[in-house]
């Protein structure tokens, strides 16, 4: 057994604890009054606490405990008066010392705890990690937010990471923002393999020049992909971070397969907006060695004065394509416009796991591989959970480059939703004002989950900041890559949506959600998303920022609350998701694959070789019966119906639905917005609705109640005359079908989509649209928003026209017809 002292002078009496065997918990407390003798300060009271109780004891038995113990400690916090009394009495009987440095907090709680290099600062003390557990925990419970169990491990984590208390709990509700106390973590920068010397590399002298404008060497992935067979036609799965030079993989391959009369390069990609930024990179990039491009964008055929100068033709070197724009060309039977290619570029392919588009994405790798069996496959991702399987399935060589050119700064904060905005204020002007080693101001990505929230916050920042998301014209999009691409615009606030889409040299990326819509993050969008930060030729580093509601979700059914999540996703890795589809995306998938062989052996060939597992047999009975398709042997075809639904990306049970009003001789009109509505409409005056009528408005106006609330009562009266003329325009145009569910009867909604369509036919622009909505009903739109609408329209008209065809409807397909006509313009 061993036997220490703890002495602590205060100014009328001595803190006394015995310390038996090093334990914190003391044999027992007490206190010791001294008393002036001749022979110097003696005991003259001595009390111990001993198990709620205490007891006055001889004061002998105090200077018997001082010879018994091994160790005498004085605190070296005593007041100086009383510990030099200490001092004296201990020389006194020849008993020796020495100063210990103890937890105070323990003191207070009757414990005994020396102070040492893992004592945590607090208060301009250092206090031992119990008692700084201890503060910290009292402090989360009264903090304005509640924090889950993950969330608060994290920020104690923290604590004992920084040695900081007065930091950690600051990180609370941050007033002083100091990234080095946030930051998670460091995903260092790390190169590996030589970099090949493209004057070395054996390709034309012409793609060479191009080449050598911007770098003498290849980056490290296009090295090791060049190693591994790129310039020998191979088949490669390339993956690496953002900003390791991907793309330029494909483009290697892809141009001097053109320049070697190999066929042309068909580039495809998941969004209109990375399809519009290629297709104008590669124009720029390969028109003086005589080479263009096209673009292909889903089916569309509207016509603006900004889309009538792009490139559509199919024979082109370069065909830039979204996903569903090549398979439009494969399903209408036009493969064949495509002439000889040479190079098909998958660009975010691990879109294939998509749970909405990834049976097309899977559908149209296995199509092209059959229409273009002599191609060279490029597939590229930043996000792939297992590549060597993926790289198997899809029959390439895996080119894996796991290293980071620059280093990403993770931080975590934990913020209430008020705080945000001030938070994200002093981040991004903070990173605008430095410049990096390159010569590069720190420019901004905030991603939030909503279009609406985009404008949101570019209006609340106190810095030039511009929104950017699908809902925005072409012109409004390319206008904001062309300043943030300059330097010119410090930050843009963007949709998740848009993580795999258009490459801005950001080095800053804030997460202000950590959802898309109302659905948390996946691993892989998060990963997507983050690498956005960072880029060689720019920038020394990157820095990603989480900014976490704690306890905040969207849904009530949403698992898990964003500070949660922010932990998972910030320890994370992906998850790898089998490719799997219902029988109507598989019945869709056959139909179109039938569009581009009249084999029933090949076809089926395609559809073994693709990710998902098809019952074959049983869904093409299913079909057969349905009447899409007419098997005979080994000949397989569309039915007139079947080639429809192909040509059209519809369903079987939406081809149904379109046949049966086709049959009832419904309007062409009122038959496209039936099928489809056009709901991605907001008020305009949300906020001052909102304020006007003590509510929180929904800002979209079909969502839930939202027009029953404002006509409801004396509620339209509270209102300014000129947004009350506004809505009573809106309920007199789309509010009076007299059905018994209305307005939840679909009615509004239909009648609404056909306004859109009318004002399409009396010669509108998208923008033109918005700003008839807003001036005559007090409401707006996005005009990408409208314009994919009228893109589906035209779609799904062409749909009525050869169903009606097909059925001997000649007045109604030629109604079809001449409506069509009138939305393209």
């Amino acid at each position: 057994m061993t036997l220490w002292t703890f002495l602590k002078a205060e100014k009328a009496k001595v803190i006394v604890m015995a310390i038996k065997d090093r334990k914190r918990h003391p044999q027992f407390t007490g206190e010791l009054i001294l008393r002036k003798t001749d022979a110097g300060p003696r005991p003259h009271k001595f009390r111990i606490f001993r198990d709620e109780k205490d007891e006055l004891r001889p004061p002998e038995e105090f200077i018997d405990l001082l010879r018994m113990s091994e160790r005498i400690l004085i605190d070296i916090e005593s007041e100086r008066k009383g510990e030099e009394d200490v001092k004296e009495l201990l020389a006194g009987f020849h008993l020796d010392w020495e100063h210990a440095h103890v937890c105070r907090f323990c003191l207070l709680k009757k414990r005994f705890n020396f102070i040492n290099k893992k004592s945590i600062k607090y208060h301009h003390e250092l206090i031992c990690e119990e008692c700084a557990k201890e503060e910290l925990d009292r402090a989360l419970r009264n903090a304005h937010s509640y924090f889950g169990d993950e969330a608060a491990e994290r920020i104690q984590q923290i604590m004992l990471n920084t040695r900081d208390l007065d930091r950690t709990i600051g990180m609370l509700s941050p007033e002083d923002l100091d990234l080095e106390y946030t930051r998670f973590d460091t995903i260092e920068a790390q190169t590996q393999l030589t970099q090949i010397r493209i004057k070395d590399i054996p390709l034309s002298n012409k793609f060479k020049k191009v080449l050598l404008k911007k770098s003498d060497t290849l980056l490290p992935v296009q090295s090791l992909s060049v190693e591994k067979g790129l310039l020998k036609r191979k088949n490669q799965l390339v993956t690496s971070v953002t900003a390791t030079g991907k793309t330029l993989i494909g483009e290697i391959a892809g141009i001097e397969n053109i320049i070697r009369g190999q066929g042309k390069m068909l580039y495809l990609v998941p969004l209109v907006a990375l399809a519009n930024q290629k297709y104008d990179q590669f124009n720029k990039r390969y028109s003086e060695i005589g080479i263009k491009a096209s673009i292909r964008v889903g089916s569309s055929r509207i016509r603006t004065s900004k889309t009538k100068s792009m490139r559509r033709t199919l024979d082109s070197d370069i065909i830039v394509a979204t996903y569903e724009g090549l398979d439009y060309i494969l399903r209408s039977k036009d493969s064949d416009l495509l002439g000889q290619i040479g190079t098909v570029v998958i660009d975010e392919v691990h879109m294939i796991e998509d749970a909405e588009r990834g049976h097309r994405v899977d559908g149209l790798i296995g199509r092209l591989k059959y229409v273009a069996s002599g191609a060279q496959f490029i597939y590229l991702s930043a996000t792939v959970a297992k590549p060597k399987l993926l790289a198997k399935r899809l029959n390439a060589e895996l080119v894996e480059y796991e290293y980071r050119p620059v280093p990403i700064e993770r931080h975590l904060l934990f913020c209430p939703e008020s705080n945000k905005i001030r938070l994200m204020s002093k981040l991004v002007r903070d990173e605008y004002a430095k410049t990096s080693s390159k010569g590069h101001k720190g420019q901004t990505i905030i991603f939030t989950n909503s279009r609406r929230n985009c404008h949101r916050i570019a209006q609340a920042l106190p810095i030039s900041t511009a929104p950017y998301h699908a809902g925005l014209s072409m012109q409004e999009r390319k206008k904001v890559e062309r300043r943030f691409e300059k330097g010119e615009l410090p930050v843009v606030v963007t949709t998740a949506a848009l993580a795999a889409g258009v490459d801005f040299p950001a080095s800053q990326v804030i997460f202000e959600s950590l959802s898309m819509g109302i659905e948390w993050l996946t691993m892989q969008e998060f990963l997507q998303m983050l690498g956005r930060a960072g880029r060689p030729d720019f920038h020394d580093r990157g820095v990603v920022v989480v900014l976490a509601t704690p306890q905040k979700s969207y849904t009530s059914e949403q698992n898990g609350t964003e500070e949660e999540v922010a932990i998972k996703l910030l320890n994370g890795e992906m998850e790898h998701t089998e490719v799997e589809y219902g029988e109507e995306e598989q019945m869709e998938e056959i139909l179109a694959t039938a569009a581009v062989t009249s084999s029933k052996h090949d076809l089926e060939a395609i559809h073994k070789g693709m990710l998902a597992n098809y019952s074959l047999k049983a869904l093409l009975s299913r079909l057969q019966k349905k009447k899409f398709l007419n098997i005979k042997g080994d000949n397989i075809a569309l039915t007139k119906f079947g080639s429809i639904a192909a040509g059209h990306f519809l369903s079987v049970s939406k081809a149904f639905l379109i046949r049966d009003a086709v049959l009832s001789e419904h309007r062409p009109v009122e038959i496209i917005t039936n099928l489809e509505f056009f709901e991605a409409v907001y008020f305009k005056y949300a906020a001052q609705i909102s304020t006007a009528l003590k509510i929180n408005m929904p800002s979209r106006v079909f969502q839930g109640a939202s027009m029953d609330i404002v006509l409801e009562g004396e509620n339209l009266s509270r209102l300014e005359m000129k947004m009350q003329d506004q809505i009573l325009n809106f309920a007199t145009d789309f509010l009076t079908c007299g059905c018994k569910e209305s307005p939840y009867c679909g009615c509004p909604e239909r009648l609404f989509s056909e306004k859109i369509i009318d004002l399409r036919v009396d010669g509108y622009d998208p923008i033109q649209i918005v700003n008839y909505l807003e001036d005559k009903y007090g409401i707006t739109a996005y005009p990408g928003d409208l314009l994919g609408y009228l893109d589906d329209a035209i779609r799904n008209l062409d749909a009525v026209e050869r169903i009606a065809k097909a059925y001997s409807k000649k007045d109604l397909a030629n109604s079809a017809r001449h409506l069509k006509k009138l939305i393209v313009g």
